[in-house]
């Protein structure tokens, strides 16, 4: 039922039958707990689909949920509404403590989208570690290797967390988490994506405000809320005990918390670079669905984006943005590039165009 692993820290329930008096049980924890709990809840259903309802400083946050490999940002009424649709298929329900770290890069993983995503020996991984370092960038990396996700949390170009899903990985000593998420990302064994994210703000559920104890079990249970409450959020008062957790947050921070806080007033200013989706049709990669950063060079080696093949030049071509319009550019490659089948120095793209280098075949769409 479970096959996605994400990362745990302290486990307090386990993948535990779901049933109403265990999750009001959970909820009581969640919400009573010293100091303020920071987790999620965990409900995992048919079809490895799971559903996470996120707490940070005693106070629900956010949710999230992870279904067909896929995240999608969720409003906590959102997973009310899911939970009860499921509520006739067995489900599990874990409840877990984390740090501030793994929270926030669990929100980055379901609310944002990567600059970045494809196998790590299809980039040119080494160089993209070295740009978060020399930019002095915040940035997090995000490994699956056989449906378990790995987060590197770096602040200011300097790896900070390393966050792993399978429990019974022996993390080598006495390296750098910049040669830690190396090691991991070319080691031998099940294919590994890569997830990079430079955008790293992450949002609390607007409805977040609405609910206490009782009244989140009952969205929970019920799908939605009685009519005293239900669509008037104007007029609710704040949950017991969230003012105060979230007031005392701001003036009694942990140094982690704190740091979280700094990053994302930082990246705020930070403008999201462009991206764009290559959909491969045909050559060793048909199938495959690639989500680049702008400009994006391609080619045999040293580039954004590698084709290892004999017939590809070692910076073969570019896909940027030129005055607002997606462009390719061929940067002088032996064999050429082809658009629609035609040969081109220079061509504006639109999604139907289908671009050829080497035996490899791909149509280019926006983010």
């Amino acid at each position: 039922m479970d096959c996605y692993q994400f990362p745990r820290q302290k486990i307090l329930c386990d993948n535990s039958h779901l049933s109403r008096e265990l999750l009001q049980s959970l909820l009581e924890r969640a919400f009573s707990a010293s100091p303020p709990f920071t987790g999620y809840l965990k409900f995992a259903g048919d079809k490895c689909s799971l559903l996470f309802l996120f707490f940070f400083n005693g106070a629900p946050y956010a949710a999230g949920r992870f279904t067909d490999s896929k995240p999608v940002s969720y409003s906590i009424q959102d997973l009310g509404r899911q939970l009860v649709k499921l509520s006739d298929k067995p489900m599990t329900v874990s409840l877990c403590e984390t740090d501030p770290v793994l929270l926030k890069s669990m929100l980055v993983f379901l609310q944002e989208e990567p600059a970045v995503k494809a196998p790590p020996s299809l980039l040119n991984f080494e160089n993209i570690v070295q740009q978060i370092s020399d930019a002095g960038a915040n940035a997090m990396i995000t490994l699956s290797r056989a449906n378990d996700f790995n987060f590197f949390f770096f602040r200011d170009g300097i790896g900070a967390v390393a966050h792993y899903a399978n429990q019974a990985y022996i993390r080598p000593e006495g390296m750098t988490i910049e040669e830690e998420v190396l090691l991991y990302a070319f080691q031998p064994g099940d294919k590994v994506i890569a997830y990079i994210f430079r955008d790293l703000i992450t949002a609390m559920s607007e409805d977040s405000i609405r609910f206490d104890k009782e009244s989140l079990y009952e969205l929970l249970t019920v799908g939605y809320l009685d009519n005293r409450r239900r669509g008037n959020a104007e007029t609710l008062p704040l949950p017991d005990g969230a003012s105060k957790n979230r007031r005392s947050s701001d003036t009694n921070k942990t140094p982690m918390a704190a740091a979280i806080e700094g990053i994302e007033k930082l990246i705020k200013e930070e403008p999201k670079s462009p991206s764009a989706i290559l959909s491969v049709e045909s050559g060793p990669l048909q199938g495959e669905r690639f989500t680049v950063t702008l400009p994006c060079t391609i080619g045999r080696k040293e580039c954004d984006f590698v084709l290892d093949d004999r017939l590809i030049s070692r910076r073969h071509a570019e896909i940027k943005i030129v005055e607002k319009r997606l462009v390719i550019e061929d940067l002088a490659s032996t064999n050429g590039t082809k658009v629609n089948g035609k040969p081109v120095s220079k061509k504006q793209l639109t999604p139907s165009d289908l671009i050829s280098i080497g035996p490899t075949s791909f149509r280019v769409s926006p983010a």
